[in-house]
């Protein structure tokens, strides 16, 4: 079997942010995957990898990890629908957005799940990501009603946020991420002004949109800023209806 024509398993918890990245290359490319869920608990079903991380992509018989380069992976193998400019300093420059978003957006998300700014949103909206996770692989009750409490304190995510500045509030913070998300659009329609989504627009969007589709609560948002909304609908044109891993009787919303 070629690797063009090799089956492709998406292993994941399907509200990873790491996952939801891969999952916007593969469907931005118009690959047929089968997502594979994970079950946080005990992780059995990526046991054949020796790692304990999602997400995992297996084309064949070959598997590797990390989204980024599982994009890079995936264009390697997949040329049509490229997802990264042929010139190399902007494929440099696709690359350091691609780690801003892993840097800064997806630790303010794991903020919020760790420093509640309102309980009874932050609950609430932990038990959605507890029923994405369950559709995906069954958790037990007791699991799902405490989701958000465990969440809070995994070590990974309490790791992650642990490197943010926290004197600043999250407030400011998505302010001052909104101005570097403009800025790195060099006023083109996408990311370094490229005319079409490239890696680093498919890894922000679902990022950014996630929380909104799925009708969680918050308070400031990355979408209050008309620019990274007028953004977001530009590459929901790219994407089918439905861009995340989650299916579409948990989304409270189709559309920005």
């Amino acid at each position: 079997m070629s690797e063009t024509n090799s089956r492709i398993r998406l292993y994941a918890y399907p509200t990873s942010p790491y996952a939801q990245k891969v999952g916007c290359y593969l469907k931005y490319k118009k690959l047929d995957y089968e997502l594979m869920g994970v079950n946080p608990m005990n992780n059995a079903a990526i046991r054949f990898t020796g790692q304990r991380r999602v997400p995992v992509l297996q084309i064949g018989d070959e598997w590797r990890l990390e989204s980024s380069e599982l994009g890079l992976w995936l264009e390697e193998l997949y040329p049509e629908n490229p997802i990264m400019p042929a010139d190399e300093s902007l494929k440099a420059e696709i690359l350091a957005i691609d780690h801003w978003v892993s840097e800064s957006l997806i630790p303010t998300n794991f903020r919020r799940a760790v420093e509640w700014e309102n309980p009874v949103y932050a609950i609430r909206n932990g038990w959605k990501l507890a029923r994405a996770v369950h559709d995906a692989t069954p958790l037990p009750w007791y699991a799902r009603a405490l989701w958000p409490f465990a969440v809070r304190r995994a070590p990974f995510i309490v790791h992650m946020v642990r490197g943010l500045d926290l004197t600043e509030s999250i407030a400011d913070r998505i302010t001052r991420l909104q101005r570097e998300f403009v800025a790195h659009l060099k006023d083109g329609p996408f990311f370094a002004g490229q005319s079409k989504p490239t890696l680093a627009d498919l890894s922000a969007y679902p990022i950014i949109v996630a929380p909104h589709l799925m009708g969680m609560k918050n308070g400031s948002s990355m979408l209050d800023s008309p620019a990274v909304a007028s953004w977001s609908r530009r590459v929901q044109s790219f994407l089918p209806d439905n861009p995340l891993l989650i299916p579409d009787r948990l989304l409270e919303r189709t559309k920005v």
